[in-house]
């Protein structure tokens, strides 16, 4: 369904040097830089949120500054600087390193598993409906006040004991989704990638940074006037507003929080300027692009029929709070996965033969790991998974169609980040609660299957923002290693940097913790995610829907049907102006945020390539590369700012 175009990013040539160990170390100490910036930003200065994309900037700013030292230290003929190859596999591990810190993985796990015991009462009915069904092993307890010191601060010793546990049967089950996920990647690589060769626009910019040599493109960006004439438009308006943060009479330009209606009933939509999304929007595709924001304004029309119709269920005030869209979204984005794989059922069929029979002449050898380890990996590791849900007290059936429709949602969204390019993509709808009001009440699943469905909230990124666990980070990582040398090494060097990240998000999340109190730190994630997923539950348990969730259910299928006719169209008509991914974007959370920017990256674009075509689009790419730059060196230096002179007051520059 893609093409091949412009945008695929000139690739590092095989043999161009990679020293494992040093590339290691590099990996390690990016993720060290990038885990701990993420999240002191919003515990210690109440600032902004660094990880909420899919090339996050606690990730782009250090990573910039590494490869800006690595085109110094490469004038200087150092035998310190990193090879192309090199910096691209720092860059494939931070992908997946920082991905997991903060909201993304192990703020959501410590927040959901130490609320259970301390937030329980009789009133919000938690000790009745909830605590009987949580297995000791799941969760730390409160028996001797651990749990209070955890979110209140308090004197004392860590509490290792009563978190030793539940960390070790999370990371368990984390590890085994992980490698699930990492395996489909690695099995899907080639028909992404060389078949069906889709454009992978975030790597795209992630390569010309890495191309530090002398006359290399990251020189080429620096030395254009376009660059600095976009750095240097951002941080004026940038310094001007920290100005303001010293002078309450100082003006301040607002960029941020800015809503517009059309007129009564209408949703409100956001009109705000993201200098990020507009950024990596410039390297996204024309079509996409169009079609992106082309839907959004169409399904706002949709909800303002529902408004003025009184339909309780498509009705909303806000586009990305509209239970409609939610689900159609997601049926969109699952027939979006199907359809994917349905596609490469050729190569499917050849990676299943190289499983079964290693001697049969499929190359595997430049894949990060082999065909048979991926599938019989893929398999045992959702095994594993099922049975741990189960032991949970997920009833079987439940824990299978929670597995089928999260990986399914991992791969759509995954294939839609490589292929749309936009640094803000979520799903709207989890996993676990589509399972719940689907099924509609606790007679069908049964209590501690909502219980345990309720704990799956460490999957999704809060409040309600899903980035697909993994799956797209890992799609990046390993596009991002696409043709450097010994991928087998490749291999270890990401997940030794995926553990190093979650091992000091954890031990950071909980230090900060027991140092000072949940309550205390700058973001109250930590304090709300908890609460959030078991009321839920109790909800559910309380007032069930009906089966098929009161008309939620068909929403979804209305959402696939409509993704099949837009695809069978564009798949017979290829010069059709809609891209069908647009519609599985419809009721995204990040997209809606940034859709006002989205359709400036668009219009300059479209006005770009009518003008000059391809050369003048070539040309034109410092001046974004400089939009990203001054978003990331801005976003530290306020940093900063906070740091000294406003703790724990900050001031959020960058969200969406």
């Amino acid at each position: 369904m893609a093409k091949a175009t412009q945008n695929t990013p000139t690739r590092a040539p095989i043999g161009s040097g990679l020293r494992t160990y040093r590339t290691a170390v590099a990996s390690v100490g990016m993720i060290l830089v990038s885990v701990l910036w993420n999240e002191w930003m919003p515990y210690y200065t109440a600032g902004s949120n660094i990880s909420r994309s899919h090339f996050p900037v606690a990730l782009f700013y250090p990573f910039l500054i590494l490869c800006v030292c690595n085109l110094l230290a490469n004038y200087r003929r150092s035998v310190w600087a990193l090879t192309r190859s090199e910096l691209s596999v720092v860059m494939a591990s931070g992908l997946v390193g920082i991905s997991v810190s903060y909201d993304g993985i192990s703020g959501h796990l410590i927040g959901v598993v130490a609320a259970p015991y301390y937030f329980a009462s009789a009133e919000n009915g938690w000790t009745t409906y909830l605590l009987e069904h949580i297995p000791n092993w799941l969760v730390p307890t409160n028996a001797g006040g651990e749990m209070t010191r955890f979110y209140e601060g308090g004197k004392g010793t860590f509490p290792w004991r009563v978190w030793v546990a539940p960390i070790f049967w999370w990371m368990c089950f984390l590890g085994a989704m992980g490698f699930a996920v990492f395996s489909v990647v690695v099995i899907l690589r080639k028909q992404w990638v060389e078949y069906e060769r889709l454009a992978y626009p975030l790597v795209e910019v992630g390569g010309m940074l890495t191309e530090t040599e002398p006359d290399g493109r990251l020189e080429k960006t620096l030395r254009s006037p376009l660059f600095w004439l976009a750095f240097g438009l951002v941080m004026a308006l940038k310094l001007w507003n920290i100005g303001s943060y010293f002078s309450p009479g100082f003006p301040h330009i607002s960029i941020e929080g800015m809503n517009w209606r059309a007129f009564p009933d209408f949703p409100a939509l956001p009109f705000r300027l993201s200098f990020y999304a507009i950024g990596f929007g410039y390297f996204a595709r024309l079509d996409v692009l169009f079609s992106v924001w082309f839907f959004i304004v169409l399904t706002a029309f949709q909800i303002y029929v529902s408004n003025i119709l009184g339909y309780p269920l498509g009705a909303s005030n806000l586009h990305w709070e509209n239970e409609v869209l939610n689900w159609q979204s997601m049926g969109a984005l699952i027939f979006l996965a199907v359809w994917g794989l349905w596609m490469a059922r050729a190569h499917l069929k050849a990676v299943w033969q190289k499983a079964w029979d290693p001697s049969c002449d499929v190359d595997d050898r430049t894949e990060l790991l082999s065909y048979r380890t991926a599938v019989f990996g893929l398999g045992l590791s959702l095994l594993f998974a099922m049975c741990w849900l189960v032991a949970t007290g997920m009833v079987l059936w439940v824990a299978v169609v929670f597995l089928v429709l999260a990986m399914l949602l991992f791969l759509g969204l995954a294939r839609a980040v490589s292929e749309l390019g936009l640094v803000y993509a979520y799903y709207r709808l989890e996993p676990n609660d589509a399972v719940v009001q689907a099924f509609g009440s606790a007679s069908v699943m049964g209590i501690s299957s909502i219980v345990a469905l309720a704990f799956m909230r460490v999957f999704n990124f809060f409040p309600d923002i899903g980035k697909g666990f993994l799956m797209p980070s890992f799609s990046q990582a390993v596009k991002a290693v696409d043709k450097t040398v010994k991928p087998r090494r490749i291999t270890g060097v990401i997940w030794a940097s995926l553990t190093v990240g979650f091992v000091i998000s954890i031990a950071n999340t909980l230090y900060l913790s027991y140092e000072y109190g949940a309550y205390n730190l700058g973001n109250m994630g930590l304090v709300h995610v908890g609460p959030r997923a078991f009321d839920f539950a109790i909800k559910a348990i309380r007032n069930p829907l009906s089966l098929g969730g009161d008309g939620r259910v068909m929403w979804a299928g209305i959402g696939a049907g409509l993704m099949a006719v837009l695809t069978l169209i564009r798949y017979w008509a290829p010069a059709w102006p809609l891209h069908p991914i647009g519609l599985a974007m419809q009721g995204n959370y990040g997209v809606s945020k940034t859709v006002f920017s989205v359709f400036i990256a668009w219009a300059i674009k479209g006005v770009v390539m009518r003008m000059g075509g391809v050369q003048v689009y070539e040309k034109g790419k410092p001046f974004f590369i400089g939009l990203l730059a001054a978003q990331a060196v801005s976003t530290g230096l306020v940093f900063v700012v906070d740091c000294l002179w406003f703790p724990h007051q900050g001031h959020n520059v960058h969200n969406f």
